[in-house]
C-alpha cells in the first residue's frame, strides 16, 4: 500500500517537475546543457519511484520531447529574429537616409528655382531699367520691383551733389513706400548723419532696432516704428554719389537686396553719366546757365503754355556794363570770374520756376512765368542792386561793375518769341543809353 501511495506520488511529482523544467526552459530560455540535464532526471526520478514508463509517462516524455526540442530550436530561431530586426533596422535607416536626401534635393530644388526666378527678374528689372536714362524713370521701375519682391516699409535713394567730392550734400531725395505716409514715417531719419557714417566707413549697413539700437540711434533712425534699417552707399568713379536705404527689410531678405542694389548702382553711374552729358549739352560751363538754344526752345514752350493759360510772362535782358574794358585792362581769367559770379547772383536772385540763360558773350536772358510788369521790374531791379553792390574778387584783383537790364512782357508787348527778345533788346539798349547800371521797360 506504502509502495502504491509512494509511486502514485511520484508519479505525479515526476509529471509536474517534467512540465515546469520544460516550461522553465521554454519560457526562460535556458541553455541546451541544462535541459538536458533537467531532461535525464525525469526517467531517473521515476525509477526511483518506481513508476511505469511505459504506459503513465509515455505522453509527458513525448511532449517533454517536443518542448526540449522547442527549446532547443528557440536560439536559433531568436538568432534568426534578432538577425531579421537587424536587417528591419538597415532597411528603415536606409530608407530614413533616402528620405531626408529627398527632402534636401527638393530643398535644392525650390532654392534653385528661386534663384532662377531671382535671375530672370534681376535680367527683366535691368533690362526695363536700362530702357531709361533719368532718374525718376529709373527709380520708378525699381520702386515698382521692390513693392512685387520684397518686404519693406520705406525706401529711400538720396542723390548727392557732386560738386565737393569730401564734402557731398543732399540734392535731392526718391522715396517708395508700401503703406500710407503718416506723420511719424516722414520724420524718421537724420540723412546728414547717414551720409557722414558712409564718408567715415563705406560698408552696407544692416541694423536691427532689437539688437542695434544704439547704431540706430547714430544713424539719426529715431522712430519706434523702424524695426530694422538698411542702408547701401552707391559709387561712380570711386565717389559717394547716392545712398540706398530701407525700412523693415527682413534679414532673410538681405542678400537678395544687396544684389539688386549691386545692379541698381550700375544704373545710377548711367544716368549721372546721362545727367552730365546733358549738362554739357544745355548748359555754359563757365556759369551753368542754360545755352543760348536750349534756352530758346524753353522760351518757345513758355509761349505755349502762357497762351494755353492765358497767363502772362516776362522777358528780360541783362548786360555787365563795360565789359569788354574790364575783360581787356584785368585779362580774361578776371572777365571769366565775373562772368561766372555773375550769373550766380542772377540765379540767386530769382525763383526755381525761373528760366535764365547766359545769351552771348556778357549777356543774360530771363523768362519770369507767371508774372507782371510790376514784378519782373523789381526782380530786375533787384539784380542790379545786387551786383552793384557785390565787390568780385578775382585772383588779385578786386573790382565793382554794374548791369544794365531791359524788360518785355507777353502778351502786352508781343505774342512772338523773336519780338519779345527784339523789344527786350531795345529795351536794354535805351538803358544804356540812360547811362548804364538802370532797368529800362520796353516802350512802343
Amino acid at each position: 500500500m506504502f509502495k502504491l501511495k509512494t509511486a502514485y506520488a511520484g508519479f505525479i511529482f515526476t509529471n509536474i517537475f517534467a512540465l515546469l523544467t520544460l516550461a522553465t526552459a521554454y519560457f526562460y530560455r535556458l541553455k541546451k546543457r541544462t535541459i538536458f540535464v533537467c531532461a535525464c532526471l525525469v526517467p531517473i526520478l521515476m525509477f526511483i519511484f518506481g513508476i511505469d514508463l511505459m504506459n503513465s509517462t509515455l505522453v509527458v516524455l513525448i511532449f517533454g520531447l517536443i518542448l526540449t526540442g522547442s527549446a532547443l530550436c528557440r536560439e536559433d530561431i531568436e538568432s534568426d529574429e534578432r538577425e531579421l530586426k537587424s536587417e528591419i533596422e538597415k532597411e528603415v535607416s536606409k530608407r530614413r537616409t533616402l528620405s531626408d536626401r529627398l527632402t534636401e534635393l527638393e530643398a535644392d530644388e525650390r532654392e534653385i528655382k528661386e534663384g532662377e526666378l531671382m535671375i530672370i527678374n534681376l535680367y527683366e528689372i535691368t533690362r526695363k531699367m536700362s530702357a531709361n536714362l533719368r532718374f525718376d524713370d529709373i527709380f520708378n521701375v525699381f520702386s515698382a520691383f521692390l513693392k512685387t519682391n520684397f518686404t519693406f516699409r520705406k525706401c529711400d535713394l538720396l542723390i548727392l551733389n557732386r560738386e565737393d567730392a569730401h564734402l557731398p550734400r543732399l540734392e535731392r531725395i526718391y522715396s517708395v513706400q508700401q503703406e500710407s505716409p503718416d506723420e511719424a514715417l516722414k520724420q524718421f531719419a537724420n540723412y546728414d548723419k547717414l551720409i557722414k557714417a558712409f564718408l567715415e566707413n563705406p560698408q552696407n549697413i544692416y541694423a536691427s532696432r532689437d539688437t542695434d539700437a544704439k547704431l540706430l540711434a547714430a544713424l539719426g533712425v529715431e522712430n519706434p516704428l523702424v524695426s530694422t534699417y538698411a542702408a547701401i552707399p552707391l559709387y561712380s568713379e570711386r565717389r559717394l554719389v547716392a545712398v540706398l536705404s530701407l525700412q523693415n527689410l527682413p534679414r532673410e531678405e538681405l542678400e537678395k537686396f544687396f544684389i539688386l542694389s549691386m545692379q541698381f548702382a550700375l544704373e545710377i553711374k548711367k544716368a549721372l553719366l546721362y545727367e552730365t552729358v546733358e549738362k554739357l549739352a544745355i548748359t555754359d560751363s563757365l556759369t551753368g546757365l542754360y545755352l543760348r538754344r536750349y534756352f530758346y526752345g524753353r522760351l518757345s514752350e513758355e509761349l505755349q503754355r502762357s497762351r494755353r493759360h492765358k497767363s502772362e510772362f516776362a522777358f528780360l535782358m541783362l548786360d555787365i556794363d563795360d565789359f569788354k574794358c574790364a575783360n581787356d585792362t584785368y585779362g580774361h581769367l578776371v572777365g571769366d570770374v565775373i562772368l561766372k559770379d555773375s550769373g550766380l547772383i542772377i540765379k540767386d536772385s530769382i525763383r526755381e520756376i525761373d528760366l535764365v540763360s547766359r545769351y552771348g558773350g556778357e549777356e543774360f536772358a530771363l523768362v519770369l512765368p507767371d508774372t507782371n510788369t510790376a514784378g519782373a521790374m523789381v526782380v530786375a531791379e533787384r539784380i542790379r542792386k545786387r551786383i552793384a553792390e557785390r565787390v568780385f574778387k578775382a585772383y588779385d584783383e578786386q573790382l565793382k561793375i554794374t548791369i544794365s537790364a531791359g524788360v518785355a512782357m507777353y502778351p502786352e508787348d508781343s505774342a512772338d518769341a523773336d519780338d519779345l527778345i527784339e523789344m527786350a533788346d531795345t529795351a536794354l539798349y535805351n538803358a544804356k543809353k540812360m547811362g548804364k547800371n538802370v532797368v529800362c521797360r520796353y516802350k512802343k
